[in-house]
């Protein structure tokens, strides 16, 4: 018995010691009453884990088409389309659906900027996995006062990983990730703004 309560108090401290943490300068509460916001995703300085995003994807590049003459290539437009559909649409989903905002693409009151800061994939092979996990600055700019920063929120280590354990492909691991920080981000507003 002892032996579990022990097991039991170390999964607990590990699970803690990897969950996310936010950090909030500024007033949510800006979005009191607004019921849309536009909403950008940039990727400037992003480090995939100790690495640079160019020096990433480069590398990543030439592995995969030394393998196979073309496959690299095709990975690095994966890798584009993912950054520009797959994870802004994950974020946008859960934001809206916990802080009840819609995102829109024309030009609202305020503009949210998301920027991916670091980005590790993760891996998974079956028998070993590694979770993805990203680290966001998200920015909310008053676009009628002349572009002033009134809120920023960073969150660090949103995790990326699904119930299921069918997570093979870095979309859906980091995908998982960008759903969490959304989720994250929309309660939150909520909760800011009540």
């Amino acid at each position: 018995m002892k032996k579990f309560a022990l097991l039991a108090i170390g999964l607990c401290a590990c699970m803690f010691a990897s969950a996310q943490k936010v950090v909030v300068k500024g007033d949510l509460k800006c979005l009191k009453g607004v019921d849309a916001v536009s909403m950008n995703f940039t990727y400037d300085n992003m480090t995939v884990g100790k690495m640079s995003e160019a020096d990433y994807v480069a590398k990543k590049t030439t592995e995969y088409n030394e393998k196979e003459a073309g496959r690299g290539d095709k990975w690095k437009n994966t890798w584009e389309s993912d950054k520009q559909n797959v994870y802004p649409e994950k974020f946008r989903e859960l934001f809206t659906k916990y802080s009840e905002i819609l995102c829109k693409d024309d030009a609202q009151k305020y503009n949210i900027v998301v920027n991916t800061d670091f980005f590790e994939p993760g891996f998974n092979v079956g028998v070993m996995r590694q979770d993805a996990n990203i680290n966001v600055t998200i920015k909310i700019i008053d676009t009628e006062d002349s572009g002033k920063e009134v809120a920023t929120i960073q969150i660090l280590k949103a995790l990326g990983r699904t119930f299921s354990g069918n997570d093979y492909s870095v979309a859906d691991r980091v995908g998982e990730a960008y759903s969490k920080a959304g989720k994250e981000f929309g309660a939150r507003v909520k909760k800011a703004c009540k």
